[in-house]
């Protein structure tokens, strides 16, 4: 850490003293100008005591004054205007610098792999530290730097120096009492005044001095007056020293005023401050901005603003910038504020303004009194004895006159507040309770504009006990300071007078810190909020300013460290500069000295402090910050904190004539690899060129002007690199530039659609594409999709020469094998280039390397090599023919890399044999762009589908090129050599008159080199076995490998009015046109998706019903019958499905048009519907078994119609003349409009027909008739009944049963495309994926017995409540659209599994699963019974009870009356069951109701009645067996009664007949019916 010279103490006793103020007449003044000093000059490094000193308190107690600093000034001294304090600020800143960047003062600590080197103390903080405190205003809310005395001076040699005491005296006390002037400020009304008469011991009369002085102490008193004698030495003795030179004038004796005077740097003027490492010449030419000029006239900098109207650059540096005029503006500091800047920054910089506008001639008059102060000596008259005399005056002057002064006031003070205190309590506290006081702080609104002062008057006890306070503080009675400080306090605070509060807040905490009790801890909240007061409410960051710095030192000494940053950086602003800058540097010091050292937050401090320093001209404090800020991001990766760093110290060390790190630090901006724009990365370059002239200048001329090598140093620097790349006879040399990212190289090997993807009514299959990146789980989609065309093309299984076809190959891709492209197809390789400089690189006759063996394929195994080895590398023009005729190569004329760009290529190659292809790299010419075409239109990239612009109207900054992918891309032979065009001229199009040739813009530069890089892809890691895992292995990577298959079949797919938006469920008609452009015939044409459900191609439709209008087939009413039942082949929908070509064929050049119907996704939004077209070639292929074409739909859906249904069991069990209705079902269908009412687009849905779709069951409507008119409206909603009954005649296994409800006049045949295949579609669900280490059918273990015949079991109990029935609801809305009014149809299905499961077309949001509370112990696992859930268990049997409605008994003659009844039981399940009758719910078997889960109706039984017969009854039902059981019931009296108060119990029973075996206790049971009500009535 930096230490300081002081502890924190000293520094609070230093920073805070008695102000005194010095009257001198002229001749006293004369006196001591002899020794170039003022009086206050003079005595000011003798005013510290360095004795004891003693003071009484109120209490009599004495206490002991330690080192008390007497602050003495000239009593008409005034404040200085900002811009003058700035000014001392700046110059007590820079007059203080470290010895050397790395000293030996300087601190080395090494913090993990950090070793840093610091400045062990930081003296310019000090000294800014120490003219800040003298600078700072006067206020009026503190009294800590008023005036206490006046020390009234007259020399001896003045005529009547009584009178002259006198006329000082009452100049004093007029300037007190009446003059207007703002300053001074004095501490008391009655002023201490102290006489001092100085007396010239070389020139004057020591009589007549004692002579003075005698009366002098009888008019003021022996203690108010001294005689002081000066100039001891004679003038001949001062007059020898002064012969010797400024060495010798003041001898060997002390020169204790240096420290206390303004300092100059000594080395101004110095002859060789050029070269010197802390030289400040020619610092005003710093510069803020870097600007670029012509090539010829180098770099230009520029002085910032805030510098030039104090520091005036010298004239050479003025002149030679004025010849140089900036021509565009390229870099601006990082850190630099933007032009819309807060408008603090604003108002700051115009304040800035007006106070530089108003003390130019101040500042002016300031620096040409510190260059006359620069070499003169102080103190030549003065000997040691003077020194003492000196120090003598002051001890005097304090301990018998200022202490004893201040002791008096003290009392004064103390004894008018006590003498308050009561009457302030009584009278004062009532009134100011309930009428208010009469202080003006206590009126305002609380924000103080005036500095705060004034808001009291000078009698009130606030100001009384803040001026005891102050007073107790400055003669270190810190305990009754801090006592009248803390009362103040709370006054303030009441009173909102905050700048009053801040004070004493910040008085308070100092007065706690300087007592060191150990009972009495340190308040630093009170520092915290005297700061934010300060800043924030009261808008003083001076006071702030000093509040911080006190406080961060207690911090410091308290190894509160991390506070003290935070103290440190919450003070900085954009008001100064300079003080933030100081205030982050001593926050990063904070951040080394922790325990722990943050050494990153130290760097970035340190980089925030010296970008201060740079805005305040501090230069080389600016550098020293970056310069130890660089140790820790050196070499971490942070390349922009890099780059930064290394081009402030760069441009600051050019600035201080350190050309050595200037040229260091921009090698590095050169060399690493930079993120910086082009234009900063084009202006490092040209600051290195610059200082790199400037530094080799003087190695030319002491090298007489020449290299090592005799060539002009300077030109064979900058040649060094032309010469590269010299072309070898046979070869291409390897060239370094631009880079190729081998690993994003892609191959396509498909040829991508020449047309637009749609045009007018017709959508081109989308295919794949390099525009369209291939991601992981896209092309895993693509994989599964072809996975599964290709099993069923196999019968269900793989081949094992099976390999997925993947037609973009990149590093997503599996490429461990060599890929198969067609011969007479295009194969695109994209190579991807990246320029790493800060120029654009110019690619001329870019063009594929390759190799290629010609290979002719038998069939299967069978190769025939036709030629030797071909390759388009070699230069010979025999080769380059042969090779024409192989490999069409694509050449691009011009390919363009702007500066720090990466851009891809795409070239072209179309194989014209078939055999072994071996992409070896790309050729191409070199050459560096000019400056001037540095921003590059991407309108002539290669790869975007954009043709070049005309001669006539093409920019200078557009590249033209050939396109890269056009419908005839024209290629180049390789044969032709790209250089014997003209390559910088383009001819137009001859309309009319010929015309000159127009000049292609240049972009090739005159040196350009010919020659190639090599694309060597790594393959992936191998990780699978041990010995992999455990070293570095990579596999192999064969993109670049293709081998040329013979000719295959090429499909295109079209789709005719395909939709993009649809409504949910709506049916729409599109034709799908299929062309074969290849040159072999197409078979086995299959469409894999992963929604079949989407699509039909209308494999159930009859032949005649393909070439209809109509969407739907309508069949013709027979009366009024609802409708036919009709039988329909089930149709198992996979993801496959084989599209119907005619003859299954299609041959090269042919086109197929077929019908493909779709429909609507049932959940609204936006869908992709994926579509891979699997066919294969009717002669087989050696190298390719078949081929695939990718298309995405994207179809968006909306909201239509919602369906919901449930099915119930019929209650009704009558065996006579009802049988049929042991099995009914009653289906409940309700239906909604799910359209907004608002919506204009659709009025209104039609319900067109509901059919029912079941092997078992056929459906008759029961609460709505047929053919009658059902709409629903917006947001409407209608409910329907339907009943659903059992075939009388079973269908086959592989039909099922269409039944239609007709509401329209005619029927829709639902057996039939599109219904029925929607309707199939929609039952589709899709199969787990199989894994290649599944076995095979073969090899699979035979099913267990027991777990088949539990299985069996499951599925008989679950028969009772399986329905097996879809619902399809068919309808129609008028749309009225753009186009006019149209009708749309459509249709919604619902499958119904189970009884009493409702079920929606929409998707029904999931539960939240509430999370089971944490439990600390283990808890018991429950079996979980996997067998029928207990809703099956419970509908296992139906049951009614057949009785009279009434019955009249005779009670008078009879009082029992006996009623017969029938209860009907019949078996839903597909097994046998046995049957539990219980009448008696006291049994032992009523303990069964309390386990089941079953609800019970609210109504068991409406009075009492007795069964006397059929009370407990035990038999067995066969699977569908229903039996009937008579039942007597007894009744006493009359009344209603509930008859169906029976508890039947159900459930699998093992053994027949007698010998069944039944578990009581497994019995369910069955769901009760409703309340079955009979009337019993007395007769007589």
């Amino acid at each position: 850490m930096a230490k300081c010279s002081q502890t924190a103490r000293e520094f609070i006793q230093n920073a805070f003293g008695p102000a005194v103020a010095v009257q001198c007449s002229p001749d006293a003044e004369q006196v001591c100008q002899k020794n170039n000093l003022s009086f206050v000059e003079m005595v000011r490094p003798f005013c510290k005591l360095t004795t004891e000193a003693h003071v009484r308190d109120p209490t009599n107690q004495v206490h002991v004054i330690h080192n008390l600093r007497i602050i003495m000034s000239e009593m008409d001294t005034q404040q200085p205007v900002p811009a003058m304090a700035r000014k001392m600020l700046n110059d007590a800143v820079s007059n203080t610098q470290p010895q050397t960047v790395e000293g030996s003062r300087a601190d080395f600590i090494t913090v993990g792999e950090y070793n840093l080197q610091l400045n062990s103390s930081t003296p310019w903080f000090e000294a800014y530290r120490d003219t800040f405190l003298q600078v700072l205003p006067l206020s009026d809310h503190e009294y800590l730097r008023h005036l206490v005395a006046c020390v009234c001076v007259v020399s001896s040699k003045h005529t009547d120096p009584m009178a002259e005491f006198t006329r000082l005296s009452q100049q004093q006390h007029e300037l007190q009492h009446t003059s207007q002037a703002k300053y001074p400020k004095w501490f008391t009304p009655n002023t201490y005044k102290y006489y001092v008469l100085i007396h010239d011991v070389a020139e004057g009369d020591d009589s007549r001095a004692e002579e003075v002085f005698k009366g002098m102490k009888s008019s003021y008193g022996q203690n108010g007056c001294h005689l002081l004698k000066v100039n001891s030495r004679p003038l001949s003795s001062a007059k020898e020293n002064s012969a010797g030179g400024p060495e010798t004038m003041t001898g060997n004796l002390p020169d204790p005023w240096s420290q206390f005077l303004n300092k100059k740097d000594v080395e101004h003027d110095s002859p060789d401050s050029g070269q010197s490492g802390h030289s400040t010449e020619n610092t005003d030419t710093f510069p803020d901005k870097v600007t670029e000029t012509e090539p010829d006239q180098g770099v230009t900098v520029t002085p910032p603003p805030e510098t030039n109207s104090v520091h005036d650059p010298p004239a050479e540096a003025s002149s030679e910038e004025e010849q140089k005029e900036p021509e565009a503006e390229v870099i601006s500091h990082p850190l630099e504020q933007s032009d819309d800047e807060p408008e603090l920054s604003r108002s700051r910089a115009e304040t800035e303004d007006s106070y530089n506008a108003n003390s130019t001639d101040t500042m002016n008059q300031l620096n040409e009194a510190a260059r006359r102060k620069g070499n003169v000596p102080h103190g030549l008259y003065l000997t040691l004895s003077d020194h003492d005399r000196l120090r003598i005056f002051a001890h005097e002057f304090a301990v018998r006159g200022l202490l004893p002064h201040i002791e008096r006031t003290i009392r004064l003070l103390n004894e008018q507040l006590a003498s308050r205190k009561g009457l302030h309590r009584s009278f004062f506290s009532a009134t100011k309770k309930w009428f208010g006081g009469s202080k003006q702080a206590e009126k305002g609104s609380g924000v103080q504009t005036n500095n705060g002062g004034g808001i009291y008057s000078e009698a009130s006890a606030e100001v009384q006990l803040r001026k005891l306070g102050d007073l107790c503080f400055l003669v270190q009675m810190y305990d009754l300071a801090y006592t009248s400080y803390h009362t103040a306090k709370r006054d303030y605070t009441n009173d909102h007078a905050w700048m009053h509060a801040a004070g004493s807040l910040e008085m308070a905490a100092l007065s706690v810190f300087m007592q060191g009790s150990p009972q009495r801890q340190y308040p630093s909240h009170y520092m915290d909020s005297a700061i934010q007061m300060y800043n924030q409410t009261c808008k003083n960051p001076q006071f702030a300013t000093r509040t911080t710095l006190l406080s961060t030192e207690i911090l410091k000494s308290m190894s509160l460290l991390g506070d003290a940053a935070m103290q440190f950086i919450k003070m900085t602003s954009e008001d100064s500069d300079l003080r933030s800058a100081l205030l982050l540097e001593q926050a990063a010091h904070c951040f080394t000295s922790m325990k722990m050292p943050m050494v990153r937050k130290y760097a970035f401090h340190m980089i925030l402090a010296g970008h201060r320093f740079s805005k305040a001209g501090q230069r080389k404090h600016a550098l020293r910050s970056y310069s130890q800020a660089m140790q820790i991001y050196k070499g971490k990766s942070w390349t922009l904190a890099e780059d930064h760093i290394n081009f402030t110290i760069g441009r600051q060390s050019f600035n201080l004539k350190q050309l050595e790190n200037a040229v260091s630090a921009f090698r590095h901006l050169l060399i690493n690899e930079s993120k910086q724009t082009p234009n900063q990365q084009t202006a490092f370059l040209r600051e290195y060129l610059f200082v790199f002239k400037a530094i080799t200048a003087k190695t030319r001329t002491s090298n007489g002007g020449m290299a090592e090598d005799g060539t002009d140093d300077e030109e064979h620097w900058l040649t060094t690199s032309v010469n590269e790349g010299t072309m070898v006879p046979g070869t291409l040399p390897q060239l370094p530039l631009p880079y190729i990212r081998s690993a994003d190289t892609r191959v396509l090997l498909c040829q991508e659609s020449q047309f637009p993807t749609t045009t007018g009514s017709r959508t081109r299959a989308t295919s794949v594409s390099l525009e369209q990146p291939l991601d992981r789980p896209t092309l895993q989609k693509w994989i599964e999709l072809e996975d599964l065309a290709v099993r069923v093309a196999n019968d269900g299984s793989l081949p094992a020469s099976y390999r997925p076809t993947v037609q973009c190959l990149g590093k997503c891709s599996n490429n461990s094998h060599r890929p198969v492209c067609v011969v007479g197809e295009t194969l695109t390789v994209e190579v991807v280039f990246s320029n790493p400089l800060r120029i654009p690189l110019v690619l001329s006759d870019l063009l594929l390397i390759w190799r290629f063996v010609p290979i002719k394929y038998m069939g299967p195994g069978g190769e025939d090599k036709q030629h030797d080895m071909i390759t388009n590398e070699n230069i010979e023009p025999g080769k380059m023919s042969l090779a024409g005729e192989v490999l069409h190569t694509q050449v691009i004329k011009e390919f363009v890399l702007a500066a720090q760009e990466t851009k891809p290529a795409q070239l072209i190659l179309v194989p014209q044999q078939t055999g072994e292809l071996r992409i070896l790299g790309v050729a191409y010419s070199l050459g560096g762009g000019s400056s001037q075409h540095q921003h590059v239109s991407t309108s002539g990239i290669a790869g975007l589908h954009t043709p070049p612009p005309s001669p006539q109207t093409q920019p200078p900054s557009v590249v033209t090129q050939q396109p890269m992918l056009s419908p005839s891309p024209t290629v180049t032979p390789p044969g032709t050599s790209p250089l014997t065009s003209s390559s910088n001229q383009l001819v137009p199009p001859t309309t009319g008159s010929p015309k000159p040739p127009a000049k292609k813009p240049s972009y090739i530069s005159s040196v350009y080199v010919r020659g190639k890089q090599e694309l060597e892809i790594q393959g992936p890691r191998l990780n699978s076995t041990k010995q992999e895992r455990c070293s570095t292995i990579y596999g192999s990577d064969r993109r670049l490998d293709p081998i040329v298959a013979p000719p295959m079949p090429l499909l295109e797919v079209s789709f005719l009015n395909f939709p993009t938006a649809l409504l949910c469920g709506e049916v729409q008609q599109t034709l799908v046109e299929f062309t074969n452009t290849g040159k072999c015939v197409l078979h086995r044409l299959r469409v894999a998706s992963s929604n079949p459900e989407f699509f039909s191609f209308g494999i159930t439709q009859p032949e005649e019903q393909r070439t209809s209008k109509y969407i739907y087939k309508t069949l013709p009413l027979d009366g009024d019958e609802c409708g036919k039942a009709l039988s329909a082949k089930m149709c198992n929908v996979t993801n496959v499905i084989d599209v119907p070509l005619p003859d299954g064929t299609l041959a090269p050049g042919a086109t197929a048009c077929l019908p493909m119907w779709v429909r609507g996704v049932s959940t609204s939004g936006v869908h992709e519907i994926d579509f891979l077209f699997y066919y294969e070639s009717l002669d087989k292929s050696p190298k390719m078994s078949h081929r695939v074409l990718h298309h995405t739909a994207v179809v968006q859906t909306s909201n239509s119609l919602c369906i919901r249904a449930e099915a119930q069991r019929s209650r009704l069990a009558q065996v006579s003349a009802h049988q049929d209705d042991t099995n009914c079902l009653v289906i409940n269908l309700g239906m909604e409009n799910l359209n907004q009412i608002h919506d204009s687009n659709i009025t209104e849905f039609t319900i067109l027909q509901v059919s029912a779709a079941s092997p078992v069951w056929t459906l008759t409507p029961i609460s709505t008739q047929c053919n009658i008119d059902m709409r629903i409206n917006g947001k409407e909603s209608i409910l329907m009944c339907f009943k659903a009954q059992k075939l009388k005649t079973p269908c086959a296994e592989d039909e099922v049963v269409f039944t239609n409800i007709v509401y329209n006049k005619e029927q829709i045949d639902s057996s039939v495309t599109p219904c029925s295949d929607f309707y199939f579609r929609s039952l589709y669900v899709a199969p787990p994926r199989p894994s290649p280490s599944d076995p095979s059918p073969a090899l699979e273990q035979p099913p267990d017995e027991a777990k088949v015949a539990e299985d069996q079991s499951k599925a008989e109990l679950e028969a009772a409540t399986k329905v097996q029935l879809s619902l399809m609801v068919i309808w129609k809305a008028f749309v009225v659209d753009d186009t006019g009014s149209h009708v749309i149809t459509g249709q919604h299905h619902l499958t119904l599994d189970h009884l009493d499961k409702p079920a929606s077309s929409l998707a029904e949001p999931e539960p939240v699963v509430e999370q089971p509370p944490i439990t600390f112990t283990k808890q018991e696992e429950t079996a979980v019974d996997q067998g029928a859930g207990d809703e099956n268990l419970s509908q296992l049997v139906k049951y009614t009870v057949n009785h009279p409605k009434e019955s009249k008994h005779t009670f008078s003659t009879d009082r029992l009356c006996v009623v017969g009844v029938t209860l009907v039981v019949h078996n839903c399940s597909g097994c046998e069951l046995y049957i539990q009758v219980e009448t008696d719910p006291t049994s032992q078997n009523g303990a069964l109701m309390l386990k089941s889960p079953v609800h019970q109706p609210a109504i068991s039984y409406l009075n009492t009645f007795t069964w006397i017969s059929g009370a407990a009854l035990g038999f067995t039902l066969a699977a569908g067996e229903t039996r009937q059981l008579t039942m007597e019931a007894c009744f006493c009296r009359p009344g209603v009664y509930n008859l169906s108060n029976i508890n039947i119990f159900a459930g699998r029973g093992a053994g027949k007949g007698a010998d069944v075996q039944v578990n009581l206790e497994e019995l369910a049971l069955q769901r009760q019916n409703a309340p079955s009500l009979m009337v019993v009535s007395n007769s007589g």
